[in-house]
């Protein structure tokens, strides 16, 4: 099972996105006019707006139920059938039989390689599905140790932060969100336990979810080495999704890849 398999009914309602990075991403797609292969696609937060922009898209995830949904929605729209395709892989081992001009992993796909092993088979896995010349957009978490420093080293006990409370549109169901977060600085990983709480008008919880979440953090110095020992070339790197360079302040950071020929 994927980690994700269990996010799949809640993940459009907890994860909205970043702002301004639905319109980055599409817009970076539309500028070089596809195919474009998006690694994490999920539930096709992105992967749809750019195949409705009449781009020929393919979406990878390794999370059945995420991509489902991506399916569903893409019917509900009624997205040619051309324009998306969907794959089931691993990021870290997938074979396509096609090649791109474009890549893209959003919203800190990334982070869910675990290990440089791990990050190293992910790099390599999309260089060899990009042609001579093709390009990465890879965004993640700016890692700050200020911080990290606010996270425990051990797990917490109890149900954890209030993150949010979103109401489900066309249902009397609010969602409410809590996370745990503590850090495993030997390995640098986050682990996180959600609760999520589906509740009705008068409070009474109606069903609730356990959820897990993993991610490694990377700094960009990491990130630098990792992506040249992987076969590409930096041509810039962003601190937000408006083309700012990456500087000190900054919690995001867009690293814009090419293949080494």
């Amino acid at each position: 099972m994927a980690e994700f398999d269990t996010w799949a009914a809640y993940y459009d309602f907890l994860h909205p996105g970043l702002p301004g990075e639905a319109e980055f991403f599409v817009g970076q797609a539309v500028k070089r006019g596809g195919p474009v292969l998006e690694i994490g696609c999920g539930t096709g937060r992105l992967a749809i707006p750019m195949a409705l922009s009449g781009l020929k898209v393919t979406g990878l995830d390794n999370s059945a139920p995420m991509l489902s949904i991506c399916e569903e929605k893409a019917k509900a729209v009624r997205l040619k059938r051309n324009r998306l395709a969907l794959v089931e892989a691993d990021m870290r081992a997938f074979r396509l039989t096609e090649k791109f001009p474009l890549a893209i992993m959003a919203y800190r796909t990334f982070m869910h390689c675990l290990s440089s092993t791990d990050q190293l088979a992910c790099l390599k896995a999309v260089r060899r599905h990009l042609v001579s010349g093709g390009e990465l957009l890879c965004s993640l978490w700016a890692t700050q140790p200020a911080v990290l420093a606010r996270f425990k080293t051990e797990s917490a006990k109890g149900r954890g932060v209030l993150a949010a409370e979103v109401p489900v549109q066309g249902e009397d169901i609010t969602l409410v969100h809590y996370i745990n977060v503590w850090r495993d600085d030997f390995l640098q990983i986050l682990h996180e336990r959600h609760l999520v709480r589906e509740q009705a008008p008068d409070g009474r919880i109606l069903h609730e979810e356990r959820l897990r979440m993993t991610r490694a953090w990377i700094t960009p110095r990491e990130m630098e080495h990792l992506v040249c020992r992987a076969g590409f070339d930096v041509v810039a790197v962003l601190g937000d999704f408006n083309g700012v360079p990456l500087g000190p302040g900054h919690t995001e950071m867009v690293w814009h890849l090419r293949r080494t020929r």
